[in-house]
């Protein structure tokens, strides 16, 4: 290209110049040799993350373990050049035998540097190569430093008899120059034209918005930092033909340090978007930078962005929009408001919102009720908060899942929710999934629930609750193909998450397809061993497939990861050695009566104990009591293989048509 691009870093009272290779401190040059330049400059660049230290190694000094003294060094010399000597360090942060992160004060400074006269003479008789602006639609300058030329021979030639030719040699440096600089530029422009044959120019098509860094150094602001990612992700799952993974698949990756490719091959996207936060008192900084999966290319980055706190909408809209132009994706004006839409302009009832997203994605009883306090705080501030109580409406159903109250306590909260978030905003995909799965589970107006689970989709194809959900309500109509194919697509939105995994393998239970239920078991238990409902459903395979001593090792393997003493494990492995699968079953079902007494039990769980035991009448009357509770599995009688032994009995008819499953 004709230009050249100088960047320079500014880093507080600190000038680095990457190309010239000169640290300047308020206008000195401050000595720095070339290999601990190179690594500074490399952090920089790595600033958003924790740079490992055998990364280090692998780049500046091939990996070998003899150097790693030369990197204590290295960092001590920048350090000493920075004078950042004392603790706590104020550029290089150093966590003990991991690795260091830059964290000192950044902006970059772009600048085109026009050839001069000479420079453009000494093109002659070089090829021109242009290099395009990064496929970013002409917005961002590339990143990538542009090759220096090298001089033509005819060039030393006209210096050397400069004196004898100097009456004519100027008017021909300047014809040349300006023929040079006219077809450049009729290149420059030709480039720049989209190219369907282009691959810079391919729209991105799936990205990951991975969880943003707290470096505030609070455990405290985590629930900020998280926020941010999951706004978001909301943002940009509303661009069209964008596959946008889902939280609970991003957040497994938080705190580990990764390459972008390797996170782009586990979650199968394009491209993923890194962050950073540090809120301090009435400010925020926030730092981003989209990168491609295939190459490790940064598509955009943004100098840090610092504003008073209650600016941080105006911050997200600006990531948004950024991120949407990175992805090459030019948005109509609806899908620009779309984009950028805001449910509060309080940002005091929005941190409250964020405590209570927080709360709600650790899944744990205690923090469900924290999660209800907060959306209701920020309702309070503000009663017209519309994803307030969507997201009310989804703690609510948690409160519900966790099984402590039975649902008739509970779900009549999750619908006046969802239908509040409703009648403020129609487009609300989870308060229409969350409105879907009650008209399911507990209203069973199963009409009602189709309906409401389409809206949702409609308006958030990327959800994959929505699409998990829905494949729930699909496979207990009997709807096995679809529901399998509803279930697939959300593990591909969340690939990572445990429950969509889990109910990958459920669902092919429940179809009867038990050795492909296995394997999908098993992978999830491969993800993480101590999740005990995946051991649940692999026991029941091997149940329904007579192999009762892998189902009996799993049901124990079960009651172990539930923290079952010593002795209620000691009491099920006799009881299965006297009395065989039978016999495992009753001890199993007395220890659930002993519980009963102490706290709230699922009728659910007595009814399939004794559907196991052949005992139809009890498992009836059980049946019967869980449908008076509108137990969720009660609308999976219809497939459920432990029901199959009651099936012929009119009074199990006479539930399936309460339910609305009756044919």
């Amino acid at each position: 290209m004709a230009v050249q691009i100088h960047k320079v870093y500014l880093l507080g009272d600190f000038q680095l110049e990457p190309d010239n290779h000169l640290l300047k401190r308020q206008g000195l040059p401050v000595s720095l040799n070339k290999k601990r330049f190179q690594v500074l400059v490399y952090m920089i660049e790595q600033r958003d993350r924790l740079v490992p230290r055998q990364q280090l190694l692998d780049e500046f000094w091939d990996g070998s373990e003899v150097y790693e003294e030369n990197l204590t060094k290295c960092i001590s010399e920048i350090r000493k050049a920075l004078d950042d000597q004392k603790k706590p360090h104020k550029f290089i942060e150093t966590v003990p035998a991991v690795g260091y992160r830059y964290i000192g004060p950044v902006s970059e400074k772009v600048s085109e540097l026009e050839p001069s006269m000479f420079a453009a003479e000494k093109m002659r008789g070089v090829k021109i190569v242009v290099e395009e602006d990064d496929a970013l639609n002409g917005e961002f300058v590339s990143e990538k430093a542009l090759p220096v030329q090298r001089r033509a021979p005819g060039v030393r030639e006209l210096r050397q008899e400069g004196s004898r030719r100097g009456s004519w040699l100027l008017p021909a440096i300047l014809g040349g120059a300006i023929i040079i600089f006219a077809a450049s530029a009729f290149v420059i422009h030709r480039s720049r034209i989209p190219s369907a044959t282009s691959s810079t120019s391919a729209p991105i098509r799936s990205i990951a918005v991975l969880p943003f860094k707290n470096l505030s150094g609070e455990q405290a602001e985590e629930y900020f930092s998280d926020g941010m990612t999951e706004s978001l992700i909301t943002a940009l799952s509303k661009i069209d033909d964008v596959k946008v993974i889902s939280r609970g698949s991003v957040f497994s990756f938080k705190s580990k340090e990764l390459d972008p490719r390797e996170i782009g091959r586990q979650l199968n996207v394009e491209a993923v978007l890194e962050g950073s936060v540090r809120r301090d008192g009435s400010s925020v900084r926030v730092a981003a930078r989209l990168v491609s999966t295939k190459d490790g290319r940064i598509l955009w980055s943004n100098e840090s962005y610092e504003r008073k706190l209650e600016d941080i909408f105006n911050v997200q809209d600006e990531i948004a929009r950024n991120v949407a132009a990175g992805l090459t994706r030019k948005l109509s004006e609806p899908g620009t408001r779309r984009l950028t839409k805001r449910y509060t302009e309080n940002s005091e009832a929005y941190q409250l919102f964020m405590k209570g997203r927080y709360h709600l994605g650790l899944r744990k009883g205690a923090d469900v009720e924290k999660a209800i306090g907060y959306f209701e705080q920020a309702i309070a501030l503000d009663p017209k908060y519309a994803l307030a109580y969507a997201n009310l409406s989804i703690a609510y159903a948690s409160r519900s899942d966790l099984g402590a109250l039975p649902p008739t306590s509970t779900m009549p909260e999750v619908r006046a929710a969802a239908l509040r978030a409703i009648e403020m905003d129609d487009s609300l995909a989870d308060a229409h999934t969350s409105l879907a799965n009650y008209e399911h589970t507990f209203a069973w107006n199963l009409p009602e629930a189709e309906k409401e689970f389409r809206r949702a989709l409609e308006l958030d194809p990327n959800s994959s609750d929505a699409h998990h959900y829905f494949s729930w309500y699909l496979l207990c109509l009997g709807r096995f193909d679809e529901s399998i194919k509803e279930i697939k697509t959300a593990q591909e939105l969340d690939p990572v998450s445990l429950y969509i995994n889990k109910d990958v393998g459920m669902f092919l239970y429940f179809a009867r397809r038990y050795d492909e239920a296995i394997e999908a078991l098993q992978k999830t238990l491969d993800m993480d061993p101590t999740f005990a409902t995946a051991e649940i459903y692999l026991s029941g395979c091997y149940e329904q497939q007579g192999k009762y001593d892998q189902a009996f090792e799993h049901a124990i393997k079960v009651g172990e990861l539930q923290g079952l003493s010593p002795a209620a494990i000691a009491q099920m492995r006799a009881a299965y050695t006297s009395s065989g699968w039978k016999g495992y079953v009753r001890k199993r079902l007395e220890q659930h009566k002993e519980l009963a007494k102490r706290q709230y039990v699922r009728p659910f769980g007595f009814a399939s104990a004794y559907a196991r035991l052949g005992e139809k009448d009890q498992a009836l009357q059980w049946l019967e009591k869980a449908c008076d509770e509108h137990e969720v599995y009660v609308t999976s009688l219809k497939v459920n293989p432990v029901w199959d032994s009651l099936r012929s009995d009119p009074r199990f008819t006479n539930l399936l048509r309460r339910i609305g499953l009756a044919t």
